[in-house]
């Protein structure tokens, strides 16, 4: 194996990712920044207001055409079902489950192949209102639940507010199932991804419960998310506080990579976007002994007990 001196290495990390990563980044996003900038100065210019949705909707209609050339169609199609749908039941107070049915059943058509695969596969992330995370907050987390609130706060405050919320009156338990089910299906019909996510689903719930029941019985600020600066609890800032938050942090690393084993580069005949075979899921699993399973069944037994 040949060996590199810091100063190859350097030179090899910036040269041959460094600066592509860079240039292909500019290439991808110039002329989507240009047309921000035209868009915000025409905003701030004052000319009428049909104006100004004009020249947005024509410049977000060119970005759209730059990246998905006449494909862009389906977004098109996807954002005026969307706008239909929110006319017709503007007084309903049923609006979000209907307009989460439409986005569900065309988001399936899809999937079923509407579009081809690879077309598909490149529009999907586009069609779900861009990806905006808390970096920190996924690298260094504090709690699993920190974690998929975090990773995308679009798509989490949608699912919240139009899916978790609406099936909550059929308690947490289901009411998080039908929530990480909903994400699955959204995110692609793929047996690797509707795993994590549903394993996601019931670790989080674990910590959930189990966090909260030890802040009961300590009184202190322990739980899955950050106590307000008011609360009750007695215990804020003592040393064994600090301790059980970073033990439950390391915890939500372990799964973190366990579940992440699952997206390597073994399979050469299928790509990671488009979802290995459950037989690979498993096996990767297997592998591991199922360790993140065996912490959330233990985690669990442990809070019963308490």
């Amino acid at each position: 194996m040949a060996t590199f001196t810091r100063w190859e290495f350097l030179q090899e990390l910036l040269l041959g990712c460094a600066l592509p990563t860079a240039q292909q980044g500019l290439e991808q996003v110039w002329q989507l920044l240009l047309v921000c900038l035209l868009c915000r100065l025409a905003c701030r210019a004052g000319v009428p207001v049909y104006m100004k949705h004009l020249f947005t909707s024509a410049g977000g209609l060119y970005v759209l055409y730059q990246f998905f050339e006449f494909h862009m169609m389906w977004v098109v199609l996807l954002g005026l079902l969307c706008y239909v749908v929110l006319f017709l039941c503007g007084h309903s107070s049923s609006r979000g489950t209907f307009l989460s049915l439409v986005i569900l059943i065309y988001m399936l058509l899809g999937e079923l192949h509407m579009i081809d695969a690879e077309t598909w596969r490149k529009m999907r992330g586009k069609l779900l209102d861009m990806a905006v995370s808390r970096p920190l907050n996924v690298e260094l987390p504090r709690s699993m639940v920190e974690v998929v609130t975090s990773w995308n706060l679009p798509m989490s405050r949608w699912l919240n507010t139009y899916v978790f919320k609406s099936a909550v009156r059929l308690g947490t338990f289901p009411a998080i199932l039908v929530t990480y089910t909903a994400s699955a299906l959204l995110h692609g019909l793929s047996f690797h991804l509707g795993a994590v996510l549903l394993s996601l689903g019931f670790i989080t719930y674990v910590e959930h419960v189990l966090r909260k029941r030890l802040a009961a019985i300590f009184s202190a600020c322990i739980l899955s998310k950050s106590c307000r600066p008011d609360c009750t609890h007695e215990n804020k800032k003592c040393w064994w506080v600090y301790g059980i938050n970073v033990t439950f942090s390391a915890l939500a690393i372990f799964h973190l990579t366990y579940l992440g084993s699952l997206f390597d580069t073994d399979m050469d005949n299928m790509s990671a976007e488009q979802g290995y075979m459950a037989s690979h899921t498993i096996q990767k699993w297997a592998e591991l002994n199922w360790a993140s399973h065996w912490v959330m069944f233990g985690c669990w037994a442990f809070y019963w007990l308490i």
